[in-house]
C-alpha cells in the first residue's frame, strides 16, 4: 500500500477499472478532505458534507468499470462535489416549495386569519420580553437568534469568549420560557 501511495493518479484509475480496492482506498485518502471542502465551503452543513462526499466516492467505485475521465482526477472529483452542492439546494428548494403548498392548503382548512393575528401578537409580545433583558444579554441573544451568528463569530465580534456568549443566550431563553408560560 505505502508504494500505491507514491502512484500517479491517471496510474490510480486504470487500477480502479479494474477493480483494485487498495487503489481506490488510495484515491479515497488522497482526495476525501479536498471533496469534502469544496462541499462544506459551499454549504456550511457538515453532515450533509460528509454526506455528499460519501456519495461522490461510492459512486465512483460503483461506476469504476465505466469511468471516463477526460481531465485530472482532482478536477473530476471537484466538478462532482459542486454537482452535489446543486442538487442539494435543489433538493432543499423543492422541499422548501412542497411545505409552502402545505401549508397553503393547511391554511385554507383553517382560520388563517385568526393564527396570523395570534402569531403576531405572540411576536410582539416577544418583542417586549427581550427588550426587558439586560443589555448584554439582549445583544448576544438578538445576534444569536435574529442575526443568525454562531457562538464563534458572537465571541469575536463582542470581545467575549465563547461560554459567555451560551451563558447569556441560556439565561435569554429561561428567562423568556419563564415569561411566556
Amino acid at each position: 500500500m505505502p508504494l500505491l501511495n507514491l502512484y500517479s493518479d491517471d496510474r490510480l484509475l486504470r487500477q480502479l477499472k479494474a477493480g483494485d480496492e487498495k487503489a481506490y482506498e488510495v484515491i479515497f485518502n488522497r482526495y476525501w478532505d479536498k471533496v469534502y471542502a469544496t462541499c462544506y465551503r459551499n454549504t456550511r452543513a457538515r453532515e450533509e458534507s460528509r454526506e455528499m462526499t460519501q456519495d461522490i466516492f461510492k459512486s465512483l467505485w460503483e461506476r469504476r468499470e465505466t469511468l471516463a475521465i477526460n481531465s485530472s482526477l482532482g478536477d473530476y472529483l471537484g466538478r462532482a462535489a459542486r454537482y452535489q452542492v446543486y442538487n442539494f439546494y435543489r433538493d432543499q428548494s423543492t422541499q422548501k416549495r412542497h411545505l409552502e403548498c402545505f401549508f397553503m392548503e393547511y391554511c385554507g382548512a383553517e382560520n388563517c386569519t385568526e393564527n396570523q393575528v395570534l402569531y403576531h401578537q405572540l411576536e410582539d409580545q416577544l418583542g417586549k420580553l427581550i427588550d426587558q433583558l439586560p443589555c448584554q444579554c439582549k445583544t448576544v441573544f438578538q445576534l444569536s437568534r435574529q442575526k443568525n451568528l454562531s457562538h464563534k463569530q458572537i465571541s469575536d465580534m463582542l470581545n467575549i469568549s465563547t461560554s459567555t456568549v451560551e451563558y447569556h443566550i441560556t439565561n435569554a431563553l429561561r428567562y423568556l420560557e419563564k415569561a411566556l408560560h
